[in-house]
């Protein structure tokens, strides 16, 4: 077996780490400004380049996902994920230190969306690592989905 691509990947690997993520910018005055639903840019999904914070305990939902639930349609899919989340959201009850605990640099992408802890919880019945779970086996399903919806359409049409 070839070790080209064993060096190449500890390569990228090294280069990665010298090349820090941008800090997210603290306001004057020093609170931290947590970000929370959708993630609106000008710049298309899947180019990680918005520095910010998210509460501790948060799940990300990938801008493909967003945009597929909303049949191609990014704000679309941002309202149904609004709803989502307002169904799901913890009635009042006490949010977890671990839920709660410090803000999380992140560098994200327009069309993703921040789930606050809170909601999380509500996706894993009121547990944060059962809604972790849950949600990820969400956007494998939605993810799954859309391929095949897409294996399904006809082939582009040729001259």
């Amino acid at each position: 077996m070839s070790k080209a691509p064993s060096k190449s990947i500890s390569k990228a690997v090294s280069l990665a780490k010298k090349i820090a993520a941008p800090e997210p910018v603290t306001p004057i005055g020093g609170a931290t400004k947590l970000h929370t639903g959708a993630i609106k840019a000008p710049v298309a999904g899947r180019t990680d380049h918005l520095p910010m914070h998210v509460p501790s305990g948060s799940y990300v939902i990938p801008a493909d996902i967003v945009s597929a639930i909303g049949e191609g349609n990014t704000a679309h899919g941002f309202d149904i994920i609004d709803y989502m989340v307002k169904q799901r959201k913890a009635d009042g009850g006490d949010v977890d230190e671990m839920a709660s605990g410090d803000p999380v640099a992140i560098v994200a992408a327009g069309g993703e969306y921040v789930i606050p802890p809170d909601a999380v919880m509500g996706f894993g019945s009121g547990d944060l690592d059962t809604g972790h779970k849950a949600l990820d086996e969400w956007v494998k399903y939605e993810r799954a989905n859309t391929i095949k919806t897409l294996q399904k359409l006809p082939a582009p049409k040729k001259d």
